[in-house]
């Protein structure tokens, strides 16, 4: 009965130690994530600016890794930020949001090679234009290479960029090399 007592005591304190240990573990999960998420938010609303725009990004339910995530909130042309969705925002504010974070976020990933396609569907002109640039200032200064996919004719300015245009022609596709930017 004694030895049944003592390994009972053992399992309550290894469980005790466990649970002290997940509790450390999340802690610092949260503490890391919200910390990227401050980096994250001054790069978004940076980019947002020049959309003309407001917003930052949020995390939610930060207390349980499980159910934990994150909101995008946005708002255009003078509108208090709200959270991004298809009811409130269109499909170009929407397009427009996700780029400018994904833009904001990749800061942190390191990767040499990046490539988004067809990232301007939905965007009128100005914001197509808006999101190339973004595009381009967050290359400048790193040896990373980025591939854009469009099938709208968008300039994309800057130093080291380098267009390819692909022309359908009688079934057959043929790449034209376009004359770097200034």
């Amino acid at each position: 009965f004694r030895e049944i007592q003592g390994r009972i005591e053992e399992v309550k304190e290894r469980r005790h130690q466990v649970l002290e240990e997940i509790e450390e573990r999340n802690r610092k999960w949260r503490d890391v994530t919200e910390n990227l998420l401050e980096e994250v938010n001054v790069r978004y609303k940076t980019l947002l600016k020049k959309l003309q725009a407001v917003g930052e990004t949020r995390l939610i339910n930060s207390h349980d890794i499980e159910d934990a995530g994150l909101e995008i909130y946005v708002g255009f042309n003078g509108a208090a930020p709200q959270r991004l969705d298809p009811y409130t925002h269109s499909g170009g504010e929407r397009s427009s949001s996700v780029m400018a974070f994904l833009l904001a976020l990749q800061q942190n990933v390191l990767s040499p090679f990046r490539a988004v396609d067809e990232f301007d569907l939905h965007m009128d002109p100005q914001n197509k234009e808006a999101v190339s640039e973004f595009i381009v200032s967050t290359m400048e200064g790193t040896e990373d290479q980025y591939m854009a996919i469009t099938p709208s004719q968008i300039t994309f300015r800057g130093q080291d960029v380098h267009i390819i245009m692909v022309h359908k022609t009688d079934d057959v596709s043929v790449p034209t090399l376009v004359e770097d930017e200034p």
